[in-house]
């Protein structure tokens, strides 16, 4: 079983949970009245958003696909607590530091996540790369070496 049928099946599972109770909501109020629209939309955006950072930091991919996932997964998590505001009435002056903290969050596990690599670094750039011209004085010096011998 690999990791990403993991991430796939708690989303998958993170959907099915908010989707349930919503309908046992509609159909139970006295027992799950409690749960509207706005906490399934935080419960899926959240749940997902939580898929999504799990794997821009643990998945080996290229630290482009992983900054997107995270950055992907801070939308979410933005998204959520728009629909936990909506919900539970917070503050609006509260709302803007609250989304602000959340980008900052991105951003270091961002760096973090990929070690700060550039998504364009190439192979110049890497400790003792050496140039077309380079490799081939090596190749002719090597090639004369073998015909002295």
């Amino acid at each position: 079983m690999s990791r990403n049928l993991l991430f796939k099946l708690f989303g998958a599972v993170v959907v099915l949970v908010a989707a349930v109770l919503w309908i046992l909501s509609l159909t139970v109020p006295e027992t799950f009245g409690f749960f509207s629209l706005a906490w399934a939309g935080v419960l899926v955006c959240g749940g997902l958003g939580l898929v999504l950072l799990l794997q821009g930091i643990f998945q080996n991919n290229n630290s482009t696909i992983k900054k997107l996932k995270i950055w992907f997964s801070i939308a979410l998590f933005v998204c959520a607590i728009l629909c936990l505001v909506s919900e539970l009435a917070i503050p609006g002056n509260l709302v803007l530091p609250i989304i602000c903290v959340v980008v900052a969050f991105g951003l270091i596990v961002t760096i973090v996540a990929t070690g700060g690599k550039k998504w364009d670094e190439g192979d110049n750039h890497k400790v003792g790369y050496k140039n077309y011209h380079e490799r081939k004085e090596e190749e002719r010096k090597e090639q004369e070496n073998q015909e002295n011998k």
